[in-house]
């Protein structure tokens, strides 16, 4: 009998702070909030959600307090985008939906929050967060994932667009020795969901390119690389010959399993909660 596969990660970096939110998936339909302190490596469990977040239209906003997620109950009928205090899934404002298209999220660089589609009212947002600009990001329609939200949420933390617009594009980040990190995306990939990260290391002076097809999450941290990969995160070091080596264990979530957890603030009901 195969092992499960390992979980699948991804991970949401803040703009402003070390911050980072970690979306850990396995099995299918069930997924677990994580806050991770990228200084000092140090990690806060959330709460599970037996359901479905489209990580690619959620975001953690730049001082990594706040949260705004789009997710789904196994029912395609119950759908919702929630504003909640990072890691916790407990809405402190929720807007529902029966359907997949719009819906989500992310922060401007100064806090605000931005939705896809239709904004609510400003006085509906808790926690005195406040609407951005309704052109912040642009809004994706398709019912499938991301639109060109994601790129344009990548592209505020630094990536730079090489080609290509929504499925096609593919990001670049510099590093060190002429090399770079170039991200694009893969649908349907086995083991992944419908859309998924893809990330190569290249070398053009030396006309090297490295598929990391393991890779689910990968960024620069100094002259290292921090990566997602088979349900962990790593520290990675690249040379100037290309070769990959000091592989450290950040942190595993593998043996992860799911678990009530209540969240220390009341919160409001969503879509999952109810019967």
């Amino acid at each position: 009998m195969k092992p499960p596969p390992p979980p699948r990660l991804h991970v949401i970096t803040a703009l402003c702070c070390d911050s980072a939110l970690v979306l850990r998936r396995g099995p299918s339909d069930t997924v677990a909030t994580i806050l991770w302190d990228r200084r000092r490596d140090r990690f806060e469990i959330g709460q599970w959600l037996k359901g479905r977040i489209y990580e690619h239209r959620c975001d953690l906003s730049p001082d990594g307090r706040h949260m705004i997620v789009f997710a789904r109950r196994k029912d395609a009928g119950r759908a919702w985008t929630a504003l909640s205090r990072a890691p916790w899934l407990r809405a402190i404002a929720v807007w529902p939906q029966s359907h997949t298209w719009h819906g989500g999220g992310a922060f401007d660089g100064d806090g605000r929050v931005w939705f896809n589609g239709a904004a609510p009212a400003e006085q509906a947002l808790p926690d005195g967060l406040r609407l951005a600009e309704v052109n912040a990001y642009p809004h994706g329609t398709d019912g499938f994932h991301m639109g060109e939200l994601y790129a344009a949420m990548m592209l505020k933390r630094g990536w730079i667009r090489k080609s290509g617009r929504v499925y096609d594009a593919t990001l670049d980040k510099p590093l060190d020795n002429g090399w770079r990190l170039e991200l694009g995306f893969r649908l349907s990939a086995r083991n992944r969901g419908g859309i998924s990260n893809a990330y190569a290391l290249v070398n053009d002076g030396r006309d090297i390119r490295l598929e990391q097809p393991q890779w689910e999450w990968a960024e620069p941290r100094g002259n290292l690389l921090q990566v997602a990969s088979t349900g962990a995160l790593r520290i990675v070091h690249l040379s100037s010959a290309g070769q990959l080596s000091d592989f450290r264990v950040i942190r595993d979530f593998t043996d992860m399993t799911f678990e009530p957890i209540e969240a220390p603030y009341e919160g409001v009901s969503t879509p999952e909660a109810r019967p």
